[in-house]
């Protein structure tokens, strides 16, 4: 008695033919897969850097919403040989890592309490980069008693992580952009600025950048005559 055809079963070229498209389609979902996987990371991390980026921002704009200076008849100008305003606005540039970075101080009324401390006031704040063994990162400094000379320390929380800029330009009342500040010199009329524009970078080359423009409540401060 002859078997049909269907009752034979697969012959050896089939079954080759069937695990060899097998391996195929195996192949193409597992390229699939990670091609997900690796879109998946990406996305996390940018939304993770652009999270960073807009914390970062809505620090600075807090500090600067609650700027403090100090307005005539208070207020003298004074000259070369008298102390500096503890209160002056100042920007300057510095080299960190090999990047041109901005370091920025005023006085703010946004004072946070640490350790349990509830004391408020008039603290100063200063936004700096620092290398910490190759990583550059962006922190905030906020002191109540200020009088002595501002130094980098550890201790300084840090605002942002993996920064590759942090660049900050000030805006005179013609409009004019500055990339350093004094409101102690002349140049700059003794003045606080009319807005400050923040200019923020993080990850490999920057890959996520984010701008802000904040408008002060600028006092400018005119040398006292005589």
């Amino acid at each position: 008695m002859t078997a049909s055809p269907r009752d034979q079963g697969f012959t050896l070229v089939e079954i080759l033919v069937a695990v060899t498209i097998m391996g195929l389609v195996m192949v193409t979902i597992g390229t699939a897969f990670s091609q997900l996987t690796r879109g998946a990371k990406a996305l996390e991390e940018s939304g993770r850097d652009s999270l960073a980026l807009g914390d970062a921002a809505r620090w600075i704009g807090r500090d600067l919403e609650a700027l403090y200076v100090v307005q005539d008849p208070l207020y003298s100008g004074g000259d070369s040989n008298d102390a500096e305003d503890p209160y002056r606005f100042t920007l300057a540039r510095e080299m960190v890592g090999g990047e041109e970075m901005s370091i920025l101080r005023f006085t703010s009324l946004n004072h946070l309490p640490f350790g349990g401390l509830s004391l408020g006031g008039i603290a100063e704040i200063v936004y700096f980069v620092t290398d910490d063994g190759g990583e550059l990162r962006l922190r905030r400094s906020d002191r109540l008693f200020f009088h002595d000379p501002f130094e980098r320390a550890q201790e300084h929380p840090v605002l942002m992580k993996q920064a590759s800029s942090f660049q900050v330009v000030c805006i005179d009342a013609e409009g004019r952009e500055q990339d350093t500040w004094d409101s102690e010199s002349d140049t700059y009329g003794r003045a606080t600025p009319v807005a400050v524009k923040v200019t923020l970078s993080r990850g490999e080359g920057g890959s996520q950048s984010l701008e802000a423009l904040f408008l002060l409540r600028s006092v400018r401060k005119e040398a006292l005559d005589g």
